[in-house]
């Protein structure tokens, strides 16, 4: 059953400087497993803005549901 369709777009380059002006973001925004990929490297800010912007959608499509 589809509950709500969500879409969210997040500035690449606006994340990437939110991010660096404050590394405690990464870990209020991200679990660590969600911060690093399968080797333990660090996620690239473009991953991470993708990460976030699918975090929100999804909020948003479990909130404007009926």
């Amino acid at each position: 059953m589809i509950i709500g369709v969500g879409v969210d777009i997040v500035d690449v380059e606006r994340f990437t400087r939110m991010i660096s002006k404050s590394t405690s973001m990464i870990d209020r925004l991200f679990t660590s497993g969600e911060a690093r990929d399968a080797s333990g490297t660090s996620r690239s800010a473009e991953s991470l803005a993708a990460r976030f912007a699918a975090q929100r959608a999804k909020r948003l499509a479990e909130t404007t549901t009926k």
